[in-house]
């Protein structure tokens, strides 16, 4: 449901208006590095907001209203099970947070514990800008993945022949080196694994190949196919990395 102006162009009181949102809410979206670029004109293209807020703002999607493309007031917010504003902050809860960051919300319960996270509101919801602050240092595949900018790999794997063998310590170290610039700690590591979330192991006790091997492990070249094969938008290829946009 795109909402257009002759000429499909939106302003910023036009997106508040639209989506029921707070100009503060608004100035924090048009900030992100992935919301789409304002033109010339100080305008956005209606349509590619549209895609934006129901890609990156599920919450607040379908748009409302319709724009007009003139500086109009905004409507007064409507809140949501996901999503209010206090003091014309952002507040999303774990669903909320799960779709902003496409993450699962098992992911997103498991950074409740994290040192660091930020507390809760007393509505039991967080404020967007301090998570985001927390995401950025901590998960910083996800804030990368989030953003579009690179690089998607912290700690590139190490180099070395492709069977090198790795047992689940050495696959938790390459991995969270990976992801965030440090290893996995063994009790993640190991619920990784429970939760199938690894690769399938190369080797195993008693398969009768040489070396023998006494547990599960892993050749560099299976970990390194998780660590560039992860999901999301142009992800990292082995051998490459990204730039920031500009």
């Amino acid at each position: 449901m795109t909402r257009t102006t002759p000429k499909g162009r939106i302003d910023h009181a036009g997106i508040c208006t639209a989506y029921e949102q707070l100009p503060r809410t608004v100035d924090s979206w048009v900030r992100l590095l992935n919301f789409p670029a304002r033109g010339d004109d100080g305008l956005w293209n209606a349509k590619q907001v549209d895609i934006w807020v129901k890609g990156n703002r599920p919450q607040a999607w379908p748009a409302k209203a319709a724009a007009t493309g003139k500086a109009t007031a905004p409507a007064a917010p409507a809140e949501s099970t996901e999503q209010q504003a206090d003091a014309g902050e952002e507040l999303l809860g774990p669903s909320g947070l799960a779709a902003r960051y496409k993450v699962t919300p098992q992911a997103v319960n498991a950074w409740k514990s994290a040192a660091g996270f930020p507390d809760s509101t007393e509505s039991g919801k967080w404020r967007v800008s301090e998570v985001d602050a927390w995401v950025s240092k901590n998960r910083a595949h996800v804030w990368a993945e989030f953003t579009g900018a690179g690089p998607l790999v912290v700690v590139a794997p190490p180099q070395g022949d492709p069977k090198d063998l790795y047992d689940l310590a050495g696959y938790g170290a390459i991995l969270g080196n990976a992801t965030r610039g440090k290893p996995l700690s063994p009790t993640t590591i190991s619920g990784y694994k429970a939760r199938g979330l690894l690769e399938p192991p190369d080797r195993k006790p008693g398969d009768r190949k040489k070396p023998e091997v006494f547990e599960p492990m892993w050749y560099l070249e299976t970990i390194k196919r998780h660590v560039y094969g992860r999901r999301g938008p142009g992800r990292a290829r082995e051998g490459r990395t990204r730039r920031p946009r500009q």
